[in-house]
């Protein structure tokens, strides 16, 4: 069987909101600048948020806006825990709408309490007066106990030792029974629930050979059901659904040695696989996605 390993490319998402100077010069229009909204609701397990700030009335050059962070109720440090993109956004002529981009970081908590907030606030505005929206609250929800960041872990027959990788599990608001995992590669993964403990324990169920993305010329990578076969040496793509158990923090894959998924590309190979595998003990140690 042909073998490929690839490393997956993670694109960082672009600002076009810094200040930058302009010839067109500072807008003279009566024109009034603020938030688009003064209260935003994210959940903790979001790591990026963009705060759309707005401009309306007679916007004839740049204005340019400072936005600060003003408070917070979580004891979230500055540039530690919240970090600004920049907090000089330009809003040239004919742009209405730009973003105060915010990175967040090492913020979740299983035990938080609803009611944690951060409070921006535009401090200046070149060009434009100051609307009612001036300050904008973003407020942290409690995540679905299955939400947050896990490590995939299992080992991997090309690698010859236990490997592992980040995703990010995420349910959309009001619906219990679907999850997604993205893996970086442009697409989510269906994971269908069953909840047999509320809030503790779930069953689930990956359909199988989703496409999950893509990578460069070599086409759509989709995750599969692996079955090693060290005899022939091999790693054969299956199309089963993949069922496992979450408790405790930890999503377990009912695999049986030698068992696992994938990242496959048909006609190219793997881009990575991760299979149950027999530890120093002699017990199965299946394939995990732990947070």
């Amino acid at each position: 069987m042909k073998y490929l390993k690839l490393l997956a490319l993670f694109l960082l998402p672009l600002s076009f909101v810094a200040c930058s100077d302009d010839d067109e010069g500072v807008n003279t229009g009566s024109a009034t600048v603020e938030f688009a909204s003064a209260n935003l609701e994210i959940k903790e397990s979001v790591s990026m948020i963009q705060i759309p700030v707005t401009i309306s009335g007679e916007h004839n050059g740049n204005v340019y806006v400072t936005a600060k962070l003003t408070g917070n109720t979580g004891n979230f440090v500055l540039d530690k825990n919240i970090i600004i993109t920049s907090e000089k956004l330009n809003m040239p002529q004919d742009v209405e709408t730009v973003y105060l981009e915010v990175s967040l970081v090492d913020i979740a908590n299983e035990a938080i309490e609803d009611g944690r907030t951060m409070t921006f606030e535009i401090t200046e505005a070149t060009g434009a007066s100051l609307g009612t929206n001036k300050a904008c609250t973003v407020t942290l929800k409690e995540n679905n106990p299955l939400e947050g960041t896990y490590t995939l872990r299992g080992f991997s027959p090309f690698d010859g030792k236990v490997v592992s990788e980040k995703c990010i599990l995420s349910m959309e608001e009001g619906i219990n029974d679907k999850a997604y995992i993205d893996f970086g590669l442009g697409g989510l993964l269906l994971v269908n629930l069953e909840e047999v403990v509320a809030g503790v324990k779930y069953n689930i169920t990956i359909p199988g050979a989703q496409v999950i993305g893509a990578y460069g010329s070599y086409g759509d990578v989709s995750f599969m059901m692996a079955k090693v076969d060290w005899n022939a040496g091999s790693v054969a793509a299956g199309k089963n659904d993949i069922t496992g158990v979450f408790e405790n923090g930890t999503i377990t894959l009912n695999t049986p040695l030698d068992f696992g998924v994938g990242y496959y590309i048909p006609g190219a190979g793997w881009l990575d696989a991760f299979v149950a595998y027999e530890n120093a003990d002699g017990a199965t140690v299946p394939v995990t996605l732990s947070k």
